[in-house]
């Protein structure tokens, strides 16, 4: 991609300008989630669509196993670690730590969809856990092991216990191709 202004050209995955009188400059990162149209609009049912959206509008690429070949890339201060799907597949919650980070990812194997959040919330480091029981709705929830809040997966809300309304600060991730996970990030760790 490119900016106007410039006419510089960015790298989309990094963040960083490769060529142009920003060369080397980094743009900040802006949390997403990647999720389905009707698991989105479950948790936001008042969000609205910009004009020219196709719905189910999306990439396929040919000879791709979703969990052999994709993963979660998550960045933090402009250094990314790759959390395959394959692996996430059979640990639903990591509780991990990356450059500095305090952090935990959750996998919903039924919705393919996994996000990655801070375990740091009001100066604590929180440790979560998968929970057998499902919201209303039937999303998965997530207790911290510190205060037995039970927690939305896909907001970061907690929705019961001591902690009830708060909301955990979500990281700037998103999936990628192992392999271009590999030519983006060459020294990325792995989570094994």
């Amino acid at each position: 991609m490119y900016d106007r202004q410039t006419g510089s050209r960015w790298v989309q995955v990094t963040g960083e300008a490769e060529k142009g009188p920003l060369k080397g400059q980094q743009l900040k990162f802006i949390p997403s989630t990647v999720t389905t149209w009707a698991r989105w609009k479950q948790s936001y049912p008042n969000t609205l669509i910009l004009p020219g959206y196709r719905r189910g509008a999306f990439i396929a690429y040919k000879g791709i196993d979703y969990y052999e070949d994709v993963g979660l890339s998550v960045v933090v201060k402009f250094q990314a670690k790759l959390y395959p799907f394959l692996r996430l597949k059979r640990s639903t919650i990591v509780n991990d730590q990356f450059n500095g980070e305090d952090l935990f990812i959750i996998y919903s194997h039924e919705s393919k969809i996994a996000t990655a959040w801070s375990r740091k919330l009001n100066g604590k480091t929180l440790t979560f856990k998968k929970m057998t029981e499902k919201d209303d709705e039937g999303n998965i929830l997530i207790r911290d092991e510190q205060t037995g809040s039970s927690w939305s997966w896909l907001t970061g809300e907690a929705v019961e216990g001591e902690l009830k309304g708060q909301r955990l600060k979500q990281l700037s991730y998103h999936p990628i191709l192992i392999e271009r996970f590999h030519a983006f990030y060459p020294n990325g760790p792995v989570f094994r």
